[in-house]
């Protein structure tokens, strides 16, 4: 909503095909329309060869003109990303070279050709996927995307060895498909004035729809089959909203897609006035505005949509990126970095929320790792990771907007168990004439139902509560949100849900605590009323929505979202909660639910 899409736009006519409706994933808000671009990534294939033992410097000498190379070409994107995204997100290509220049790598792959007597080509693939291969079996987001920069580099410097080049100059305006897109690509694309981004792999985390969504180009991601039926010059549209491609669109479609760009446009104008002013309701209620973060690269983003600070840091990142737990120096330098650029604004950095199935070995995984070692648990087990972790944000807090929140706590013994230890770790930091914030506050999150009904106990023991409905909700109504199967059992309305964050919320306020919800629901337009009439005191939430966020809040009084929030309360199902909330909001902010296409 925020950003302003594709105002100028060729307004060129169909040609006579059939209009066929593709659905992805929303990676980048915003409706786009043009001609297709098809990017055809040739594979790189790699022969191997055996050669003579006095070839081998020749092979050595060949490697490294195309490692110079490859070098060169990232310093030059890198520089590109700095004019267009900034420092912060520019260091995704930072990574790439340190991928390129990682001593272990280069010097297992020199030893191929020196002790095997591999061609390089071959020394180079080889060397690259048995790395890969160690991060596949820990695959999640945060390692899959690893594992993609590892193939970037890698095809990087075998197009390099091979002497081949990527991409070739395209016309301006056009909407880019393709099976999927590195980071390198959308920085490169950009510069041709392109529309929009469909690809037929990917996700919101990846580090290409991080970069779109920075660069206010709107994408969708993971269009299965997109491939086999789009054209170079085909008309298409993109909803970067609702995650849908329209393939030579009707008529009616394209008139109404240049009326939701205007409308888009008039609701972006109005929502950039709200960046600098307080979430507050019509009678003076003051909530906190949050953002969720889990990658540095974000931080410029978050600031620019007006965040009151980060309700959430996903710290687990550092750990599943690597496959190793970072030193102690090694977090200090980032937790400092986020801490101190979003200051005075808070930080709220949760501990390591890695379950044991990302830790233990392939023999001893567990069945079911989301009820089991996971998150406080293992820390607790762990605790040369746990000190190190927290004397690295104590040591980041020294400038008093750092917090510290527990996850996966189920009880009083556990939450008591980690305040003892934090406790042990500031008089180590004491001794040591360590300066840290002595005033650090401590939260709990509330996500298992037992600590739902204990929310009581635990709210004399911390300084906030965090409600992180993800976990919750499929705790409660025993179902994984990733079964297709199940997947319409999940839901935010269910009366067990509403009641169960009211509890907490109540509780919480008993004992002069504040709380916030830090899952998707916080996102959900429709559930925010709701929320803001239960007594919520700070919303965490995905960056590209903040804004819609605070201008629903800020559109109603207090007394009268404590009237629907009461509504929905006595409601005895999903649908019956649905049924008026969602005519209710389409209603009062029409500008919000009419910018996609019908």
């Amino acid at each position: 909503m925020e950003r302003n899409n594709n105002a100028t736009a060729p307004a060129v006519p169909t040609n006579g095909k059939n209009e066929k409706i593709f659905r992805g994933v929303a990676a980048a808000p915003g409706i786009s329309f043009g001609l297709a671009y098809v990017y055809n990534q040739r594979e790189v294939v790699v022969r191997r060869t055996n050669i003579a033992s006095e070839d081998i410097e020749d092979e050595l000498r060949i490697y490294r003109q195309a490692l110079e190379r490859s070098e060169q070409e990232l310093q030059k994107i890198y520089t590109l990303a700095k004019e267009k995204l900034g420092e912060t997100l520019a260091e995704i290509f930072q990574g790439h070279l340190m991928m390129l220049n990682d001593p272990v790598l280069k010097e297992a792959i020199e030893n191929r050709v020196r002790d095997k007597l591999n061609n390089v080509e071959y020394a180079v693939a080889s060397e690259f996927e048995k790395y890969a291969g160690q991060l596949r079996d820990n695959a999640n987001d945060f390692m899959y995307e690893r594992i993609q920069d590892l193939e970037d580099v890698k095809n990087r410097l075998l197009r390099n060895l091979q002497r081949r080049r990527l991409t070739g100059t395209i016309e301006g305006g056009r909407i880019i498909f393709s099976r999927r897109l590195t980071p390198a690509d959308t920085v490169l694309f950009s510069r041709y004035n392109v529309l929009g981004y469909v690809t037929e792999t990917g996700g919101m985390t990846s580090h290409a729809a991080i970069i779109s969504r920075s660069l206010n180009i709107p994408a969708v991601v993971a269009v299965q089959g997109i491939l086999n039926e789009v054209h170079d010059g085909d008309l298409v549209i993109i909803d970067g909203y609702k995650g849908l491609v329209y393939l030579n669109p009707s008529e009616s479609h394209l008139a109404e897609c240049r009326k939701k760009i205007a409308e888009i446009e008039n609701v972006t104008r109005k929502l950039e006035a709200l960046r600098d002013l307080r979430c507050e309701t019509t009678d003076g209620r003051v909530i906190e505005l949050a953002a969720n973060a889990e990658f540095v690269e974000e931080l410029e983003y978050i600031q620019q949509q007006g965040a009151d600070g980060i309700g959430l840091y996903r710290t687990e990142h550092l750990y599943l990126l690597r496959e190793e737990f970072p030193s102690e120096e090694e977090q200090f330098l980032v937790y400092h970095e986020i801490a101190e650029n979003m200051y005075p604004r808070p930080v709220i950095f949760r501990v390591f929320d890695i379950g044991g199935d990302k830790v233990l070995d392939s023999s001893a995984r567990e069945g079911n790792p989301f009820m089991g070692w996971r998150g406080i648990r293992l820390l607790l087990d762990q605790p040369d990771i746990f000190r190190a972790q927290l004397r690295a944000i104590l040591r980041a807090s020294q400038g008093g907007n750092v917090k510290i929140m527990f996850p996966m706590i189920s009880g009083l013994v556990v939450l008591k168990a980690a305040i003892d230890f934090l406790d042990g770790v500031k008089d180590e930091l004491r001794r040591e004439g360590v300066p840290f914030d002595e005033e650090i506050k401590v939260g709990a999150m509330i996500e298992v139902p037992s600590a739902v009904l204990v929310a009581d106990i635990l709210a004399r023991e911390v300084d906030f509560f965090s409600i992180g409905t993800n976990d919750l909700i499929q705790y409660l109504l025993a179902v994984d949100r990733g079964n297709e199967l199940i997947s319409e059992l999940y839901q935010e309305f269910h009366p067990a849900v509403l009641h169960a964050i009211r509890m907490v919320i109540e509780s919480a306020h008993r004992n002069d605590i504040w709380v916030g919800l830090c899952g998707e629901m916080a996102g959900n337009p429709y559930a925010t009323p709701l929320l803001l009439g239960m007594g919520i005191d700070e919303f965490s939430v995905i960056p590209s929505v903040l804004p819609e966020i605070k201008h629903i809040v800020r559109s109603f009084s207090f007394e009268e979202a404590k009237a629907l929030a009461q509504r929905a309360l006595a409601s005895k199902t999903h649908e019956e909660v649905k049924d008026w909330i969602i005519p209710l909001m389409h209603e009062r902010f029409p500008e919000f639910f009419t910018t996609t296409l019908t």
